[in-house]
């Protein structure tokens, strides 16, 4: 009896420090957007009816999101799903899965279906959320992952979302900078949060409140705290904290057919049932007059001619980015930069040097459709890349900036999503 006992004193002393660590690693890790396996592409989330939207829905609301993603291979996977509650800073709220949801917290995703008529075969999975099998009973960030293998260790990729429950209202303008040395180049965003309905004791260490640029959550967004306190608003009139470089008008190139050559395509060409894509050249617009051209802010939209489902019927191409430089920088990379690599800056949007071209060339593998996109160069040592430095900055720049507002409920201890504002930069010019 004396043995067992010592035996188990061991097993506990030897298995209680592997359980801490475990938990602190979770405590640090910050869900991002990530895909992990490379067969994986076209990760996409939207509420229901608008792809162009913020990845957002209201708590206890009628709209659903629709997460889906393309995995180029002709085999079905068993892939499983899990949601994740996360804080204000995208770590793990640490929150029971009994907290916020209501109904399975692990389950499969079973609506898949293979494409139709294309050069390259892939297998498109989508799910709905909420949904029969999951529910979701709090406001705030969200992460889902998927996992192979109904192994919740072999992730293949993660994906950002949130859920609103309105509480407080948004009102702001964008305008010049204070500052002469910015008025020509830059924007300033003066905002007020309004809660005539909702207490609100200690604004300065309860709320957290975060703005960004064109929805660009990549380390460049602002985390502000209102400078002025008065009843029931909250005003933030900063003078340089809440200034962003204007940017210019993303580039774009229009790919639902490859019957024709579109604006800014010069080639399309087909090898081997690989459809390849020649964009025109970039031009460095740092030092050019701005003009305005139509955008949609660095996002992207699948869609296909000819065909009634992009979903499945999109096929895949080979892109070629040119952007001409006289010579390979050595304090950065240059990236092609947009929404449809999450605004990141990785091995798949990465330019190389060609010194014969006398140019930076980057070849992305991407579904049929309409895109965004600039380039940035990304300094070494930096987390921020600058794309200032090629495409210029410029007041007058059409730009969406987005308001998030986060309350930290202390009774129930998780980051409540109270509030989401946009507001465009051309409204008052």
């Amino acid at each position: 009896m004396r043995n067992i006992i010592f035996i188990s004193l061991i097993i506990c002393l030897f298995t209680k420090p592997i359980v801490l660590i475990g938990a602190i690693q979770d405590e640090d890790f910050i869900y991002t957007n990530e895909i992990k396996k490379n067969s994986i592409h076209t990760v996409q989330i939207f509420p229901i009816g608008g792809e162009l939207l913020k990845p957002i829905i209201e708590l206890n609301g009628d709209n659903q999101l629709l997460f889906s993603f393309d995995e180029i291979n002709e085999d079905i996977q068993d892939y499983s799903y899990r949601i994740i509650h996360c804080d204000k800073n995208w770590y793990s709220s640490q929150l029971s899965e009994f907290d916020y949801i209501d109904g399975f917290t692990e389950n499969q995703i079973s609506n898949y279906e293979h494409s139709f008529n294309t050069n390259v075969n892939y297998v498109h999975y989508e799910l709905k959320i909420p949904n029969n099998d999951i529910q979701l009973k709090l406001s705030g960030n969200y992460a889902i992952e998927i996992y192979e293998d109904f192994d919740p260790e072999k992730v293949i990729l993660r994906q950002r979302f949130m859920i609103l429950d309105t509480k407080v209202e948004l009102i702001g303008e964008i305008k010049h900078p204070i500052a002469i040395d910015k008025r020509e180049t830059h924007q300033e965003v003066d905002f007020s949060i309004l809660h005539s309905n909702f207490n609100i004791d200690n604004p300065h260490l309860d709320l957290h409140v975060i703005l960004s640029q064109n929805d660009r959550l990549d380390g460049s967004e602002r985390i502000l705290k209102p400078i002025f306190i008065r009843k029931n608003e909250l005003v933030f009139d900063y003078e340089s904290e809440n200034v962003f470089p204007g940017g210019n008008e993303f580039r774009n190139f229009d790919l639902k057919s490859f019957r024709y050559q579109t604006r800014f395509i010069r080639e399309i060409s087909n090898v081997n049932d690989t459809t390849n894509v020649l964009l025109s050249p970039g031009n460095n617009r740092h030092f050019k007059q701005y003009i305005f051209d139509q955008d949609i802010n660095g996002n992207y939209l699948i869609e296909v001619q000819e065909r009634d489902e992009p979903s499945t019927e999109a096929d895949y191409a080979y892109i070629t980015f040119t952007l001409p430089f006289d010579n390979e920088l050595k304090h950065g990379d240059f990236y092609v930069h947009g929404k449809f690599n999450n605004w990141q800056c990785n091995n798949r949007n990465k330019m190389h040097y060609d010194f014969d071209k006398g140019a930076y060339i980057a070849r992305i593998f991407l579904k049929q459709g309409y895109y965004n996109y600039q380039f940035a160069l990304l300094e070494h040592n930096n987390k921020i890349p600058d794309t200032g430095y090629i495409e210029g900055n410029h007041w007058e720049t059409e730009n969406n900036y987005v308001i998030y507002v986060y309350y930290h409920d202390i009774a129930l201890n998780y980051d409540m999503l109270i509030g989401v504002k946009t507001l465009n930069s051309t409204k008052n010019f």
